[in-house]
């Protein structure tokens, strides 16, 4: 075999694995729309499960295997009058506060940033695309953090806390957790929908190994 025979081989098998790895990639995101949207279509548009998978990069906590939630949407809330619950409560399993780090998922910028009585601390950031992700009862916020800060997927915006509930600075009435909220606009209104199955998606999606539609 001549030299030139070798390198021509090499260029094909090279093409061989580019492709065989495209291929694969497309199939993956695919996959993981589809979950998404068999399990969120009450919520949303196929349209928009695109645009959040592509979008939401990272799990909201740094620490995420750390971490507990559960299916709490929609769940009944008491305090300021009967309401339902617009997001997922994230749980440590170790209750400390003020320590662990809450992440944007997402690029966009900071729309708000202070203190709400039912949220505490919170930040609210508007992706690229509209949607609205909201973080709540925080410690303490990232140095230098304010409205219209730019952020990166990834970049840590506060620390978990337990504020909330009352006045400005009030703590304690509740266990530490983040709220995770996402919201878009819908007939002119902004209104939320239901993370649970993005948050499940972060926390296990990137395990997860695909070969020809099948999940292990």
């Amino acid at each position: 075999m001549t030299l030139k025979h070798f390198r021509k081989i090499v260029i094909v098998l090279l093409c061989i694995l580019l492709f065989a790895r495209v291929f694969v990639g497309e199939e993956a995101s695919l996959w993981k729309e589809s979950y998404l949207f068999e399990n969120m279509n009450d919520d949303c548009r196929m349209e928009e499960v695109k645009r959040l998978s592509r979008e939401m990069k990272c799990f909201p906590v740094r620490e995420k295997s750390e971490m507990e939630f559960e299916n709490g949407y929609g769940g009944e809330r008491s305090y300021g009058g009967p309401r339902k619950h617009e997001g997922i409560d994230i749980i440590p399993k170790k209750e400390k506060d003020d320590t662990y780090r809450v992440c944007s998922v997402a690029d966009g910028f900071v729309e708000k940033i202070g203190w709400l009585e039912l949220g505490g601390y919170r930040v609210g950031i508007r992706s690229e695309s509209g949607f609205y992700y909201y973080y709540a009862h925080l410690a303490s916020y990232q140095k230098g953090l304010k409205e219209g800060s730019k952020v990166k997927a990834g970049d840590v915006i506060g620390r978990m806390g337990n504020t909330g509930y009352g006045k400005e600075g009030t703590k304690g009435k509740f266990i530490v957790h983040l709220h995770f909220g996402i919201y878009r606009q819908t007939d002119g209104e902004e209104k939320s929908l239901n993370p649970y199955y993005l948050l499940q998606y972060l926390e296990e999606g990137q395990r997860w190994r695909y070969s020809f539609g099948e999940r292990y």
